[in-house]
């Protein structure tokens, strides 16, 4: 009974444990570098900006992708302060190198190596601050504003969890949160660092500072259900070395109710076993070994055993929940209640059996020591894989440390290509190959080389040739070498190769195809990374009404035949997240050059797999792309992270949205517009920016070119979610002139050169002014169209005679590209070579006219005369319908706009007499909801409140009850109060209200549920057709 209490109390221990580790390890994602070249892969890496008591050891550590030396000139490290959002400190990098590893130091003088650059102590704030790295030759200098020109890296952080930097993180780091360096997380220093995360997508972790070395991540998706593993073993060879087994768990935890038990290798008999307590180190480790070993072991073995109590094997070590009282010496070893085990030998066999009750379909590790001195089996991979002997590599002793384990830093892809009677037989035999292959590399190399040096398995058939990539890594550019040399020795040698009991010729001819190179890359190459399957092309939406054009093109990235099998294309539809077509790639293979393609029939040259007309759903929905040999995906399922490979999430329509679908294929990015103006034919989205899975700013709308190379522009092009140009600020005069200003932004020094503004007149949906475009944009990014100053505009806007009133129906402004074609006089609305546009009314009972086409249309109901303007709030994305809000006019100057950080939850019960009336299908219902909310609250605050203030309202109605999720928005503390006392008064009042007829009423004894909103699997979010934005009220009296 103490035991099976024991094994539970530690099962709820590790349970806890993985939650607060998961919350700790992995706060949230970050994106790639922005738009970086090849040559400037340079990266923020580490930050240390809060250290126990007096900030004495702050470093930032910059890495260079290559691992070795590079210049750092024209880079700028930029740290900014989020309280006034100005630059405190810059450091120009200009003749600065990174050491010969790729690292290089920003630091406390303390710091261990000595830092590049000395700081004074405490010059690294503790925020809400960010740290920023800059490329280019432009005037970066302290006090400057937060900017995005030139960024490379930037990294938003804080010490304490009520922190905030809004500014800084909607500049810097768009829909991320600000990293907390939790200073509960280890009881000594902790830093942020820098690691891969699922689907190889950055993030960053609290961890141990590490600074000029590799960060020791453990992603947290990695974080395994025992908890606690066998980290390293240290068996004595000679006189005078101290033997030990290091576990690795949650940093100081205490453990309780395990058993470490010792078993001989040939006879399967336990010969030692005792219980394991005490508490893992801040970094997870916990040592065990003799009481009078040189390192201080946090748990010695009993005072009687035998010295050495570890023998040279065959030997196992395996880790298991219980006490010691279920254990006698003798007995044979069971698996029952195992946790983690270790197999090996260096002279002789371990026992069949013993291997396949312990790890089972593994070998023994085969501690074959080709090196002088001291030499341990280490773990280096942690912590999703247990009970494996190939996860550990031979390396030198480091108790009470991390690991010395290969890197990924020094690598270089490899391919073997067999020729072979059977290859399908092959592909399920990775494991088998990396034995071979590990044993073969470590006879001709003698240097301690085993599977953990391998890393990213591919396997491919083409025909009886099979071939195997596979990434190749090591401790260092040295030992890269020597393992790069001894594979092309191996693949010159012409020999049968023998993986377990399958025979094979190494083919020369193919080899001379691989991926070899003598020596490391430069530093002027990132490193490669092994071929994938991609999604290259997607065709959804044709012209004309046949839509039997559709298609979706694959690429193997090694541009060779590749085997689809265990592949999954999974097609989503947008408005209920759910998959509404599955196909299954196992059986098929892509050509020769790697492409594979499904779609409809008529699609020149003919998919491999043809889809009905009409197919592909036109947007906003998903292609996802998967990978599974275990998971089967079908029709009707929910969407989902698992076995994914690549997706993307597209729309053809502005209006058209998909956040659910964002949110688990693409997170943090903005949904892809296949826009129909691209060409007069028919367009595609086309990778062609970088090879990065679920990365949208790899796409472009481009022509299509099924089964071939894809038509991309100038690497340089803007993707197709970043306009180059965008309507800022409209400022609305009610005088004889209509606008008082009209405010761009773009890109800081490009020219608008080859736009023109267009003036459209919702009577006739005609266009009666046109101005073409002059100029470039400031170091704002921003430009400002107006009559004459004070002060004076970039460019003057002119007087247009017999304008019609904008005080009559709906008035529109929009940006054309003119490079295309000219835009001639009383030009009817076209979305041909629309670049953005903006469409308002002053009358709320207009209905949808020739100016919808254009957008929604913002409803401006002002009573007084001053100006007012239509400011933007969601940039960059044209195709969002809430972008605008009413606000005072700032020319050349930051909109203001609401913030989720002043946001208030919306969470209600309403009464209904009929809830059939309020199906969640009903975009009329949910728009008229929101209308007659967002009244409500302007009525009661009068504080400029809009529709775009409201945000992911959903409602489900059972049982006469409407429940409501949401949050309103709001711009400042004061406007967040004004908000508060409405839902609070809303709330408690007893009078009933209508809603297109339909009679509500709130319930004050209902609270709605705190998930609301994830429990209503219809829950959605629709693009209103009229934007109610009230005018800034002007303060009222106490």
């Amino acid at each position: 009974m103490a035991s099976a209490m024991g094994a539970r109390h530690l099962v709820a221990t590790v349970v806890l444990m993985c939650i607060l580790l998961h919350e700790a390890f992995a706060q949230n994602l970050i994106k790639n570098p922005k738009n970086q070249k090849t040559e400037h892969s340079l990266l923020i890496n580490e930050i240390n900006a809060d250290n126990p008591g007096e900030d004495t050891s702050e470093f930032v550590e910059l890495y260079h992708t290559s691992g070795r030396e590079a210049p750092l000139d024209d880079y700028y490290l930029v740290f900014y302060n989020g309280n006034g959002n100005q630059a405190y400190k810059v450091l120009n990098l200009q003749g600065k190198v990174t050491n010969n590893q790729g690292f290089f130091l920003v630091g406390s003088s303390t710091v261990k190596p000595q830092p590049s650059m000395i700081l004074p102590k405490n010059t690294i704030q503790n925020g809400p601050d960010a740290i920023a790295l800059y490329y280019g030759k432009r005037n970066y200098q302290e006090g400057m504003r937060v900017t995005s020109d030139g960024l490379v890296d930037a990294l938003v952080h804080k010490s304490r969890k009520s922190d905030r930097a809004d500014m800084l993180l909607n500049v810097l780091t768009p829909n991320r949160d600000a990293f907390l360096e939790d200073p509960s997380f280890r009881t000594t220093d902790e830093s942020i660092e820098r690691c891969h995360g699922e689907g190889s997508e950055w993030i960053f972790q609290v961890a141990m500072p590490t600074p000029g070395k590799d960060n020791h991540c453990i992603p947290s998706s990695q974080l395994n259900a025992s908890a606690v593993l066998i980290s390293e073993v240290h068996a004595v060879t000679s006189p005078g070395e101290s033997e030990f087994i290091e576990l690795q768990g949650p940093p100081s935890t205490v453990l309780s109710d395990l058993v470490l038990v010792l078993i001989e290798g040939r006879t399967k008999r336990v010969y030692f076993f005792m219980d394991v307590y005490g508490k893992t180190s801040p970094e997870g480790l916990f040592l065990i070994g003799p009481a009078q070993a040189r390192t201080p072991v946090d748990l010695p073995f009993p005072p009687n055993s035998s010295s050495p109590l570890l023998s040279t094997g065959p030997q196992a070590i395996a880790l298991y929940v219980g006490n010691s009282s279920s254990y006698t010496l003798g007995k044979a070893a069971c698996a029952t209640n195992l946790l983690d085990a270790l197999v090996y030998t260096s002279n002789g066999s371990a026992d069949p059996e013993l291997l396949e009750i312990l790890t089972p379909g593994r070998h023994a590790y085969e501690n074959n020591s080709h090196q002088p001195g001291n030499m341990s089996m280490s773990r280096c991979s942690c912590c999703s894989v247990t009970r494996d002997p190939s996860i550990y590599a031979l390396s030198s002793p480091t108790p009470g440390q991390f690991n010395d384990c290969p890197s990924s830093r020094f690598s270089q892809p490899i391919s073997l290509c067999l020729h072979i009677a059977d290859c399908q037989l092959w592909l399920l035999g990775s494991y088998e190959i990396q034995t071979a292959l590990a044993q073969a590399l470590d006879k001709l190399c003698n240097c301690g080389m085993s599977v953990a040096y391998f890393k990213d398995p591919v396997t491919t058939c083409r025909g009886t040739e099979f071939v195997f990539t596979i990434l190749l890594t090591a401790k260092s550019s040295e030992q890269l070498s020597s393992l790069v040399q001894a594979f092309t020795s191996f693949l010159e040698s012409p020999r049968a190769a023998n993986f377990s009991s399958w025979n094979a010729t190494v083919e020369k001819a193919c080899s001379k195809d691989a991926n070899v190179t003598a020596s490391p890359p430069g530093a002027r190459e990132p490193p490669s990374h092994a071929a994938e399957l991609l999604i290259n092309e997607v065709n959804p939406d044709n012209p004309g009404g046949q839509e039997d054009m559709e298609y979706i093109e694959l690429l193997y990235t090694g541009q060779t035949r590749f085997d689809l099998r265990g592949y999954w294309l999974v097609l989503y539809n947008g408005k209920n997240n759910q998959a509404y077509r599955v196909v299954n790639l196992t059986g098929y293979c892509t050509n020769e050059q790697g492409y594979f393609l499904v779609g409809s029939a008529w699609v020149t040259p003919s998919p491999v797999i043809v889809l009905p007309p009409n197919t592909i759903q036109n947007g906003g929905d998903a292609v996802a792309l998967y990978h599974s040999t275990t998971f089967t995906y079908s029709m009707g399922m929910a969407v989902t992270e698992a076995g994914l490979v690549d997706a993307v999430v597209y729309k053809s329509r502005a209006s058209d949205r998909a956040d659910k679908l964002l949110k688990v294929l693409t997170p943090g990015q903005n949904i892809l517009y296949e826009d129909d103006s691209h060409s007069s034919q028919d367009e595609s989205l086309s990778r062609c920016n970088s090879q990065s899975p679920r990365v949208h700013s790899s796409f472009q709308v481009t022509t299509i070119t099924p089964f071939g190379e894809n038509a991309c522009a100038n690497s340089s092009a803007p993707s197709p979610t970043v306009p180059s140009l965008l309507i800022n600020e409209l400022s609305l005069a009610n005088s004889t002139a209509p606008y008082q200003f009209i405010e761009l932004k773009g890109k800081p020094g490009a020219t608008l050169g080859g736009y023109t503004l267009v003036f459209f007149s919702g009577q006739d949906g005609k266009a009666y002014a046109s101005i073409p475009l002059q100029g470039t944009f400031g170091a704002t990014g921003l430009f400002v169209i107006a009559p004459s100053g004070p002060p004076r505009p970039d460019q003057q806007l002119p007087f247009v005679k017999n304008a019609p009133s904008v005080r009559r129906g709906s008035s529109a402004v929009a940006v054309y590209n003119s490079r295309q074609a000219r835009i001639p006089v009383d030009m009817m609305v076209t979305l041909e070579n629309l670049v953005d546009a903006l469409v308002y009314t002053w009358e709320s009972s207009t209905g949808r006219g020739q100016l919808n086409h254009l957008g929604p249309s913002h409803f401006v109901p002002c009573a007084e005369e001053r100006p007012v303007s239509l400011s933007r709030c969601s940039c960059c994305d044209v195709s969002a319908a809430l972008v605008y809000v009413i606000s005072d006019p700032t020319p050349g100057l930051e909109n203001s706009c609401p913030l989720k950080s002043f946001a208030v939850d919306l969470d209600m019960c309403l009464l209904t007499p009929n809830c059939s009336m309020w199906t969640p299908n009903s975009e009329r219902a949910h728009d008229s909801l929101e209308k007659v909310l967002t009244k409500s609250i302007e009525e009661n605050c009068a504080c400029g409140i809009s529709q775009f203030y409201l945000h992911e309202l959903n409602f489900t109605c059972t049982d006469s009850m409407l429940q409501l999720s949401g949050q309103v928005w709001a711009k400042s503390p004061e406007q967040q109060h004004l908000i508060l006392n409405w839902h609070r008064d809303f709330a408690a009042s007893p009078h009933p209200f209508s809603v297109d007829g339909r009679v509500l009423k709130t319930n004050k004894e209902c609270v709605a549920p705190d998930n609301a909103v994830s429990a209503s699997q219809n829950g959605w979010s629709l693009v209103q057709d009229i934007l109610l934005i009230p005018c800034p009220a002007v303060p009222r009296a106490a």
